[in-house]
């Protein structure tokens, strides 16, 4: 998210009880072994229908607790992923459904990402369509720690031409997690009346979007209220309208908005004050690549001041250190910096950039907001400055998104500066920070990046030389390390 955060949401899972209830004669799914009670040999998780999808043998398994029978997933460090699914079919429906879900969970030390329920709908070619889980933005909502069973519950909306579901557990880290007593409901959306509180809330949401979406002069904003009206419904509290709110952001996809997003009351909360995460965040690194020093730079989340301090701080102690060692030239590693906040970015790399203005974003109305090294400097405890210029390579990539497209552009224009590898990401829109009434915030595409010299983004970023790296991953940085040996 840009103004200062990106981002984009993860894909995740989840899980249901022995048979499937279904509420309307227009919507039937089909899954089977809910109750995790039936094994077999021939699936690599012990259990029938479900299928392994992510993590090694043995990560996801039939286990029991308590003699119930349980999906135990088990991490065995905080990068583990432990991830299984099954799929079930949807019948052809008109109309919009909910599909609310509910599991029983138990988690044992558990550290890293952490373990979570999601729904991911796909459309009758197998495209996927949208999702939900719990960890939200930032995975703030997934469960860590340890905990006794639980019962936590997920709801989201079926979209009509929506063909199939899959549900799965997932465990992002290290520890155990075990999952039992599953259940699932479903119901249409039509019909319902919404509150007061309903009213005002979708209201204000879709006044935001009015005034602010780059979609929104292609949008049926009158179609979309009314549709988001009635998942709202008799809503009691602000939580009970979050689904329509997420329908209205994913019914902008099809305008071309693939980057805006919703995040609940908590996890903006989290976003901005949670400080325990900052031990379990990745940081840049950095080495001597012969006469060269190297940075990676990978995607952060987060608002928290001590978090984007100590991001920053690591980008620009790396440099300091690399400066000391007589090196001939920079390479910037942006690959896999898949956004977040650019507040740490663009203050870590400072050093590197040679103009105060780094690139604008630039919103529907025309209006050009510039962003510079020098507005996130009290970011940075000992900025460092650098007593020469040397040429710089920056290595780009797929992966590249967001905010980290945010850093591409501003290296665009940079003095001695060239740009290798492949097209970035393309979520080149700029997401405002809007919030509503309880808190929650409404992360919308509405400014355009543009560089330092003018030009406007409006998808990927074609490097400057482009490379092929399929049979050998290394050629990118190989062909950067060629090019600066060749500069003076």
């Amino acid at each position: 998210m840009v103004n200062k955060i990106h981002s984009i949401y993860m894909r995740a899972i989840i899980i249901f009880l022995s048979t499937i209830f279904c509420s309307t004669t227009s919507l039937g799914q089909t899954f089977h072994n809910l109750d995790f009670s039936q094994k077999c040999d021939t699936s690599k998780t012990g259990l029938c229908y479900w299928r392994l999808s992510w993590g090694e043998m043995g990560a996801c398994r039939a286990a029991s607790y308590s003699s119930n029978p349980c999906l135990l997933i088990e991490g065995k460090t905080t990068i583990s992923v432990g991830f299984a699914e099954q799929t079930g079919i949807i019948k052809k429906s008109t109309g919009l459904q909910f599909i609310e879900l509910s599991a029983n969970i138990r988690a044992e030390n558990v550290e890293g990402k952490g373990a979570d329920l999601n729904i991911g709908i796909y459309d009758s070619e197998g495209n996927f369509l949208t999702n939900k889980d719990m960890g939200g933005y930032a995975s703030l909502g997934r469960i860590t720690g340890s905990s006794d069973y639980k019962i936590y519950k997920l709801k989201a909306v079926i979209p009509a031409g929506a063909a199939s579901v899959k549900i799965g557990a997932i465990l992002y880290g290290k520890g155990k997690v075990m999952y039992r007593d599953f259940g699932v409901s479903l119901s249409p959306v039509a019909h319902r009346k919404p509150s007061a509180l309903a009213i005002k809330y979708v209201s204000a949401a879709c006044d935001t979007i009015v005034r602010h979406s780059l979609v929104k002069d292609s949008i049926n904003v009158k179609e979309l209220k009314k549709q988001a009206l009635l998942i709202a419904g008799p809503a009691k509290n602000y939580e009970d309208c979050y689904p329509a709110i997420e329908y209205l952001l994913f019914s902008l996809r099809q305008y071309g908005d693939v980057h805006s997003f919703f995040m609940k009351a908590n996890d903006a909360l989290k976003w901005s004050n949670d400080t325990t995460r900052v031990e379990h965040m990745e940081f840049p690194k950095s080495k001597l690549i012969g006469d060269y020093g190297y940075l990676w730079i990978p995607r952060f989340d987060g608002g928290n001041k001590k978090m984007i301090s100590a991001f920053a701080d690591t980008i620009q102690e790396a440099i300091r250190k690399l400066d000391t060692q007589g090196i001939k030239g920079w390479i910037v590693d942006l690959r896999d910096d898949m956004g977040g906040n650019m507040e740490p970015m663009i203050a870590g790399l400072g050093p590197l950039f040679n103009a105060d203005t780094l690139g604008y974003l630039v919103d529907v109305y025309g209006r050009r907001d510039p962003w510079t090294y020098k507005d996130h400097l009290n970011d940075v405890t000992h900025p460092v400055v650098l007593s020469r210029q040397l040429p710089i390579a920056v290595l780009i990539g797929h992966n590249a998104g967001s905010s980290g497209e945010i850093v591409v552009i501003s290296f665009i224009g940079n003095t001695k500066t060239r740009s290798f590898g492949q097209p970035t990401w393309g979520l080149t829109t700029g997401n405002g920070s809007f919030d509503l009434i309880d808190g929650a915030r409404l992360q919308l595409a509405s400014t355009v990046m543009t560089d330092r010299n003018g030009k406007s983004y409006h998808g990927p970023i074609e490097p400057d030389e482009k490379i092929e790296n399929k049979l050998n991953p290394d050629n990118v940085l190989d062909r950067a390390v060629e090019w600066l040996k060749n500069e003076k």
